[in-house]
This record gives C-alpha cells, structure tokens and sequence, in this order.
C-alpha cells in the first residue's frame, strides 16, 4: 500500500496536478498504524507514525451494532418485542413468587430450623418509651462528658501505635 500525502495549500502547484498517491476516497484511507507521509512547507517528507487520526480510522475503531446490542446500548428489537420480552420476563418471575418453598423444604435444606422446647414467660406491661436524659444535659455536663472522654482515649484505649495518629478527640 502507498503512503498517502497531503499537501498545505501554501503548495505551489495547481490543483490539476495532484499526484497519484493523493487520495480522496475515504474507504482507501490507510489502515490504523500505517505510516502517513505529510509535505510541510519546507516540501521535505516526514513521516509522522502519531499524527491525528483521519475520521475515516476512527470510524473503522468504532465498535459494530452487534457489539452495542451486547453492551445494551443499541435496542435491536421494536416496541411490540421489547413488550412481549418484558411480559415473559413478568411471568417468569410471578411464577417463581407464587410457587414458595414449603417449610417442610425450608427444613430439609437446613435453611429454617426451630427448637424443640418453647419458654413462656409472663411479661408485665410498663411503659416501654425510654426518657431521654441527653436532652436534659447542661453545657457542662457535655463538657465533662467530653473530657473524660478525651482522658479515656489519651490514657486507658488501647491503640496501635501506628493508628494513634487517626484517633478522634472532642473539642474541650
């Protein structure tokens, strides 16, 4: 395969006189990695192996319908599949749901198990909603609780030597 070329308009021949291994044609285009030959100014040749990628070679990277089918993003099915898909999919699943394992299954599978033996006991009835003493704290009860708890961290915690640097103190 040639090496295609191009030339800057600065060149000083006229357009008639395009040489051969110019080419227009995007499907001619040279494959990714092919050397490409470009005339500067200065009309030496250079070849530049990371010049910019022509459209067409970026093009020819871009992955198929197929690919994009797998990955999701291209829908390759209309409206009525894509419905029909989904109420298989609803059927399926309704199914599943509505054929539970009984318990005699669940045991045989070790996944459910119960005792044997069952204590009752009796329960007397008090008011189970806890009083909030942290709500009725004064500023200086907060501080105190936060001294001593920086005291608790600095002294008695035991930290690794490496971890003390990440332990947490309140403000005083």
């Amino acid at each position: 395969m040639t090496p295609v070329t191009k030339r800057h308009s600065t060149d000083p021949s006229p357009p008639s006189q395009v040489p051969e291994s110019v080419t227009t044609d995007p499907a001619a285009a040279p494959a990714p990695g092919t050397p490409v030959v470009l005339r500067g100014d200065n009309s030496e040749d250079k070849t530049n192996a990371a010049a910019p990628q022509t459209s067409t070679e970026r093009l020819s990277q871009r992955p198929t319908a197929e690919e994009l089918e797998q990955r999701n993003i291209l829908q390759a099915k209309n409206e009525a599949d894509r419905r029909l898909e989904r109420s298989e999919i609803k059927r399926r699943l309704t199914r599943k749901l509505s054929q539970r394992p009984t318990v005699a299954e669940l045991q045989a599978r070790k996944i459910l198990r119960f005792h044997e033996y069952v204590e009752c006991t009796e329960a007397h009835d008090y008011d189970r909603r806890a009083d909030k003493p942290w709500t009725k704290l004064t500023p200086a009860d907060k501080a105190a609780i936060r001294k001593e708890l920086n005291e608790f961290k600095s002294s008695e915690m035991a930290v690794h030597e490496d971890s003390k640097i990440y332990t947490r103190f309140h403000r005083p």
